[in-house]
């Protein structure tokens, strides 16, 4: 059984297989919910606040209302022509959808329309490309939505490079996710700063891993989700790993936790 690639258990049964292929696939569909929900968040605050800076029509056309020099004009142009691109494809089908509806009825299509038509990739350059005090006012706004959901007197901001660092993890694993590929054992090479994160959440002792796997991911986005919405990702996880105790030897168990990054006391992290 290949929790790790090229290396088995002896033992192993054919519904061991089955069973942690429904796990993994239950994994996914937790992990999307919560991927998705920060996806929809990080679109409307982008919508949000580059329109507030830059209201005039097709703004975000224009590479000078993005951050841009010598070292990364090319990927500004790159995500303006992405933009466009999209625009000119979705008013190509057939059938109705909202950037046709603007484009035959209203002088141009707002960004908050357009961002509903953007991969998370997208979103995720986008904010890349922003100009910083477009990153600042967004970062500020998550940090105050996580002071106030969990009621906190104080905390650490949550600057615009941590929200760079949870995009990094969250396109990966979308694209894991969106693709079908095996989840549950998926690490990223070149990983985000964790400790930046860790010290935003107040756990100096939260044994997280500098490659992130899927414990680093899903402590992460507590800083981003609205507190209902990671509880309910966090509870689900917990039944989903009960649940995995039940189908599963020891060995097993341990290993999955393991490929996961899940110490012994995950209940208390998450």
């Amino acid at each position: 059984m290949a929790l790790i690639p090229h290396q088995y258990i002896i033992g192993i049964r054919f519904e061991d297989f089955v069973n942690l292929y429904e796990f993994d696939k239950k994994l996914r569909a937790i992990l999307y919910n919560g991927l998705l929900s920060y996806e929809a968040s990080l679109g409307a605050e982008l919508a949000y606040r580059f329109s507030e800076s830059f209201p005039e029509n097709y703004s975000y056309l224009d590479i000078n209302n993005f951050n841009h020099d010598e070292h990364n004009t090319v990927q500004v142009l790159k995500t303006t022509s992405s933009l466009a691109n999209k625009i000119e494809q979705e008013s190509r089908k057939r059938g109705n959808n909202a950037i046709k509806h603007y484009l035959n009825h209203h002088d141009c299509i707002p960004l908050w329309v357009l961002t509903e038509f953007m991969t998370f990739g997208d979103l995720n350059y986008f904010y890349l490309n922003c100009k910083e005090e477009i990153r600042q006012k967004i970062s500020r706004d998550f940090t105050q939505r996580y002071k106030i959901t969990y009621n906190l007197s104080q905390t650490n901001a949550i600057m615009p490079e941590i929200i760079e660092h949870i995009n990094h993890m969250v396109n990966m694993f979308r694209n894991a996710v969106a693709h079908n590929e095996i989840t549950y054992s998926k690490v990223i090479d070149r990983g985000p700063n964790m400790r930046s994160i860790k010290n935003v959440l107040g756990q100096s002792e939260l044994p997280i891993q500098s490659q992130p796997g899927v414990f680093e991911l899903i402590i992460s986005l507590r800083l981003v989700l609205d507190r209902t919405e990671y509880v309910t990702m966090s509870d689900s996880i917990k039944k989903l790993l009960t649940n995995a105790n039940n189908q599963f030897n020891s060995q097993i168990n341990e290993k999955i936790l393991k490929c996961m990054h899940f110490p012994d006391d995950y209940e208390y992290w998450i």
